[in-house]
């Protein structure tokens, strides 16, 4: 079973003085939990991982998750605070994930 809250919430409008067309979206960055119904010990961990959308004014919807990337909660949660402080779209989460869980 997979659950999924709303961590964080990023408003992005570009700083153009034509603020009429200028590229506005909403970033909602979540939290996924999921557990394992096996019966070995090891896979019965609690996994957490991100889910990133990204909502257009235009109605366009992005979305990209990944499941499984750490088993503690608070390390997860500290990732989403990165991503959301710079501000990280879906289209670039695999990139971003790659090159910080690789240090």
């Amino acid at each position: 079973m997979l659950n999924r809250v709303l961590e964080k919430y990023v408003k992005v409008a570009n700083d153009e003085e034509d603020t009429e067309n200028a590229d506005r979206f909403e970033l909602e960055y979540y939290l996924l939990e999921s557990g394992s119904d096996c019966g070995d010990p090891e896979c019965g961990r609690t996994a957490y991982g991100i889910e990133i959308i990204k909502r257009m004014d235009n109605g366009s919807i992005e979305q990209k998750k990944f499941e499984g990337i750490y088993t503690d909660k608070r390390r997860t949660k500290e990732l989403i605070d990165v991503l959301a402080a710079n501000t990280v779209t879906p289209v670039s989460l695999p990139y971003i994930l790659d090159d910080l869980l690789s240090e």
